[in-house]
Formats: C-alpha cells, sequence, structure tokens
C-alpha cells in the first residue's frame, strides 16, 4: 500500500502544479501561470531525479511539460 500512495502523492502534487497552471492562463493571468509552470518543473525534476516516477508516469508528465511550454511560450506583457 506503501508504494501505490507514495505515486499517488506525486501524482497529485504534479496535477495541482498544472492545474494552477491551466486555471491562471485561462484567466488570462500570465505571470502566475508561468510560476506554476515553473513549480511543476522543479517538482518534477526531483521526482524524476529521485526516481520516484515511473515510465507511464513519466510519458505523460513530459508530455504536458512540453504542451504547456509551446502553449506559455507567447505569454508575454
Amino acid at each position: 500500500m506503501g508504494l501505490f500512495s507514495k505515486f499517488t502523492k506525486n501524482n497529485r502534487e504534479l496535477d495541482a502544479c498544472l492545474n494552477r497552471v491551466a486555471n491562471n492562463a485561462a484567466n488570462n493571468y500570465k505571470d502566475a501561470a508561468q510560476e506554476a509552470f515553473r513549480d511543476f518543473l522543479k517538482r518534477y525534476e526531483e521526482l524524476l531525479a529521485s526516481g520516484q516516477l515511473n515510465e507511464k508516469q513519466k510519458t505523460y508528465y513530459e508530455g504536458m511539460k512540453t504542451l504547456y511550454e509551446k502553449e506559455l511560450k507567447g505569454f508575454k506583457h
């Protein structure tokens, strides 16, 4: 049970960051969206480095990273 709850916790952390990115981007809060994305990237890299993400999670979050990198590229004042 501990192993699965560990992955669930990580998913929730990363998903919470991505939700903040999406909500802020949808509301045109550019700075907040970029800050939330930086939080996601930092936590994602930490989890990758510590080996706490399985292959399915890596694939999913790498895709989300690519998606938001493209979307937030045009977010400028």
